[in-house]
């Protein structure tokens, strides 16, 4: 359990275009589990993480599946995880926010808790491996919003300048990713990813 407050987070307002249907219901684990978005939200509950937000697209109920999550959307449409991640730091009750997508399915407790224990209250961490940084799991300080804004603001929503720029700056560590933790990060994108 963390020993300082978190919010745990959910971003779920892409449009799963290439899936064909909103990833967050889709069974966890196929055919007949519970949503993807209830599986994430479990995840993050077992760390001790109570206050749950989804960032979410405006035509879509969340309330009868996850009843005690707040819902947020995104004040500028298109702009990509960046617009979910600002929208979510906004809404956040606590200074430390610990971001998971929700087509991300194989994360473990044990990986979110190491990010966490990284962290440890003092400084963001976002898991960084073969492809660069991996943002969308992620811890991190809402004092990050007003970088994140302004790189809104001025049209760049390309998360991977602005997390080396925060790294720089020591408001974020890059967390290398071990070869056996690679495949946490595999994401569910088509019908076959999911197994459907």
């Amino acid at each position: 359990m963390p020993d300082f407050a978190i919010t745990g987070a959910i971003l779920a307002g892409g449009r799963s275009s290439r899936m064909g249907r909103d990833k967050a219901f889709l069974p966890f684990p196929a055919p007949d589990g519970p949503p993807l978005i209830a599986h994430q939200a479990a995840l993050l509950r077992s760390l001790g993480i109570t206050d749950l937000i989804i960032s979410g697209r405006l035509d879509t109920d969340y309330a009868t599946t996850l009843p005690n999550a707040r819902v947020v959307h995104d004040t500028v449409p298109d702009a990509g995880p960046l617009a979910g991640l600002i929208a979510i730091l906004a809404a956040a009750s606590h200074p430390w926010v610990l971001i998971l997508a929700v087509d991300l399915p194989q994360l473990t407790p044990t990986y979110l808790q190491k990010m966490i224990s990284t962290g440890g209250g003092r400084i963001g961490v976002v898991p960084y491996g073969p492809h660069g940084y991996e943002p969308l799991a992620g811890l991190y300080p809402r004092t990050l919003l007003p970088r994140l804004q302004a790189a809104l603001d001025a049209g760049h929503f390309r998360l991977q300048k602005l997390l080396h720029e925060s790294t720089q700056e020591a408001l974020i560590k890059a967390l290398p990713l071990e070869p056996a933790e690679i495949d946490l990060f595999s994401n569910w994108n088509t019908p076959a990813d999911a197994g459907i």
